[in-house]
């Protein structure tokens, strides 16, 4: 394909005469068009060999300047134009660039058959392409736009673009090379570690500032170049200039030189480290006679723990005899007590076959009642009045504590109850609202009462202004309860709370509730199911 040029199509006033040599005025729309291009394949940019005979041959496009490339003739004046010169001239301007009339065009076969057989000289002969060929052959020649296993084949002095998306743009003699030794994207891998593989830009700015296997100098510039995983076992055994200890260190020779230095400094004072080393023997000697003696001593504490670890022997193997005698004694007395147990259990199996039949006579005996007794699945048992006052508001409220009513019974002979009251809330409604919890109690006849305790306790806080408006609430109790809050007290004074966290918020209380700094509560009724 042929080299890309963008044009923009001026609207020309004035035919262009062709005969003529090319004009000022054209060779100003020309460098316009250049300038102002779009993208678009226009004629070809090259020489003819030797001029073609302009009496009866066109070889020029009116619109590019260049060498006509697909020739299209126009119906209005006969000019010819490169084919995709003319078809933006049809899309943008509608009228012919030279004769500004309506036009259409055609190929002009016969143009384009003498024309393509010309000789031109390559595109690129100012930088020093030689090649001539029929025009017909140029784009095979400059082979701009090729295909990657073709892209090194014709014109040598073609800039191409280099295939590892660098960015770069060399002719096509300086490509390879480029790929091959130049380019930063080209692929590459560590030549030190042989394991990490990229291209040459990550590499060298990503990899080998990390690589443990890239030469580094010393950092004790002796001059030496190691691989960089190696670098601390270099500078501590082999870097001459790396300080060391005196091998006579221990007997206190504090020198600290060089490695290159420290054998010099040894044989120079040989005589000084033989005293160091006969008085560090010496000390050596005093120390070595005082651990004797500290030996002895400890030997000598050994043996009086050894006569006192006898004695302890025999004094616990003669209580081991007394224990023994003592487990033979409760083994026996353990065999007692588990025949005595299988009698027991023997009556306890007794009693519940009584029971059983106790319950088969109580069942038989409540099949011939029930055609006089007619149970109503709920009885409601109103309470008498009791009010339960709750004086000191203000100062439960603020000591953040509880209240708790004094007892009352459900019913003559019922379940006892009693009303707990949280003044500042609990939990989610701390601060901002009143809390009531119902409890029950250990009671008197709870020997008698169906446990748990199933049904619904309604309780008030009374209207002190109107005594119309209380402010009620209703516990209900049922199989679903969860047996803290309902079971039998057995342990302890009371059962969990179970009631309403938010019963009545603080906002509310005055001025119908809360009077002379008081709450009244009242029990309002009890549905026993």
């Amino acid at each position: 394909m042929s080299k890309i040029r963008h044009v923009t199509i001026l609207h020309v006033k004035e035919p262009i005469c062709l005969c003529k040599s090319r004009s000022t005025k054209q060779s100003e729309m020309a460098a316009n068009n250049q300038q102002q291009a779009d993208k678009r394949i226009i004629g070809f940019d090259c020489e003819f060999v030797k001029p073609p005979p302009s009496e009866y041959m066109q070889s020029e496009c009116p619109v590019c300047l260049q060498i006509i490339r697909e020739p299209h003739q126009v119906t209005c004046c006969g000019n010819k134009f490169c084919k995709a010169c003319i078809e933006h001239i049809k899309a943008n301007k509608k009228s012919c660039p030279t004769c500004n009339e309506k036009f259409s065009s055609f190929p002009d076969k016969g143009l384009k058959r003498s024309l393509y057989s010309l000789k031109v000289r390559c595109s690129h002969q100012k930088d020093g392409c030689e090649w001539t060929g029929e025009l017909r052959q140029l784009d095979k020649h400059l082979n701009t736009d090729p295909l990657p296993e073709k892209r090194f084949e014709g014109c040598q002095f073609v800039e191409i673009n280099c295939i590892c998306n660098c960015g770069d743009q060399l002719q096509r003699r300086y490509i390879l090379n480029h790929q091959i030794k130049d380019c930063p994207k080209r692929p590459f891998g560590c030549e030190h570690c042989h394991d990490y593989k990229s291209t040459y830009d990550d590499v060298s700015n990503n990899h080998w500032p990390v690589c443990g296997s890239f030469p580094v100098p010393c950092p004790n510039q002796c001059g030496s170049t190691i691989q960089r995983q190696n670098i601390d076992s270099h500078v501590a055994d082999e870097c001459p200039l790396t300080p060391i200890n005196c091998d006579f260190h221990n007997v206190c020779c504090a020198v600290k030189l060089p490695r290159q230095d420290m054998p010099e400094h040894q044989r120079e004072n040989l005589l000084s480290h033989i005293s160091l080393l006969a008085t560090s023997h010496a000390k050596q000697q005093t120390e070595t006679t005082q651990q004797r003696e500290e030996i002895t001593k400890q030997q000598d504490k050994i043996a009086n723990l050894v006569d006192e670890n006898d004695k302890q022997k025999n004094f616990y193997k003669t209580n081991l005899i007394a224990l023994q005698t003592k487990v033979t004694t409760l083994e026996q007395e353990k065999q007692l007590l588990t025949t005595n147990a299988g009698k027991q259990q023997a009556d306890i199996a007794s009693l519940v076959e009584e029971k059983k039949q106790m319950k088969i006579k109580i069942a038989e005996l409540a099949q011939l009642l029930t055609p006089y007794v007619q149970l109503a699945p709920c009885t409601t048992i109103p309470l008498g009045p009791p009010v339960l006052t709750m004086t000191h508001f203000q100062q439960h409220k603020r000591d953040d504590d509880t209240w708790c009513s004094p007892p009352v019974y459900t019913h003559y002979q019922g379940y006892k109850i009693c009303l707990y009251v949280y003044a500042n809330g609990i939990n989610t409604a701390k601060g901002t609202h009143v809390s009531v919890y119902m409890r029950l109690m250990r009671g008197e006849f709870d020997d008698s009462l169906k446990w748990p305790f199933c049904g619904a306790i309604s309780y008030q806080l009374l209207d002190q202004v109107d005594g119309e408006d209380h402010k009620t609430h209703t516990t209900t109790y049922n199989n679903k309860t969860p047996n803290m809050y309902c079971a039998r007290v057995t342990e302890g004074e009371r059962s969990g709370g179970f009631g309403s966290p938010k019963f009545i918020a603080h906002t509310e209380l005055e001025p119908k509730y809360l009077r002379n700094d008081t709450l009244l509560f009242q029990i309002h009724k009890v549905e026993l199911k």
